[in-house]
């Protein structure tokens, strides 16, 4: 009996973590959110800075929205990050959105680590500013030529 209250009691306790650290972010909160406290590489150090954008990108695929800049997505962008983390590399030159061949983005990896953070957060402030900004966008409503 306590060997089941003991598994069942770790069970959960690993389920609560996992969820937690796989939360996902709505562009409500994400409205809340300020970039340049989130995404400072030289306040919160790269790996922070990395594990913030991954947790945004996440969220801004999830709704749909994952900014594609230079013919590259963000995803591809957090993932040549984390290649120059592991190799050492001073730049980063990620995959083509197509996925055939590199990019010609050439990227120092703090300021890419700093660029996805802010696209994955940014896409998600876009998406609630929409809702409310897009008339401002469509041309003939209610103005005379």
């Amino acid at each position: 009996m306590k060997k089941i209250l003991t598994t069942s009691l770790v069970s959960a306790l690993f389920a609560i973590s996992a969820s937690a650290a796989t939360t996902h972010v709505t562009p409500e909160m994400a409205t809340k959110i300020e970039i340049k406290e989130v995404c400072s590489v030289e306040k919160h150090g790269i790996n922070k800075v990395l594990n913030n954008a991954k947790k945004y990108n996440a969220s801004a695929i999830k709704e749909k929205v994952e900014f594609r800049r230079l013919n590259v997505n963000n995803s591809d962008l957090i993932i040549s990050v984390e290649e120059a983390l592991k190799s050492g590399a001073k730049e980063v030159n990620p995959m083509h959105f197509k996925g055939k061949k590199r990019s010609k983005t050439k990227l120092a990896v703090d300021y890419a680590a700093w660029r996805a953070c802010s696209f994955g957060l940014r896409a998600l402030q876009q998406k609630e500013e929409a809702k409310t900004t897009w008339k401002l966008a469509v041309p003939g409503d209610g103005f005379k030529y």
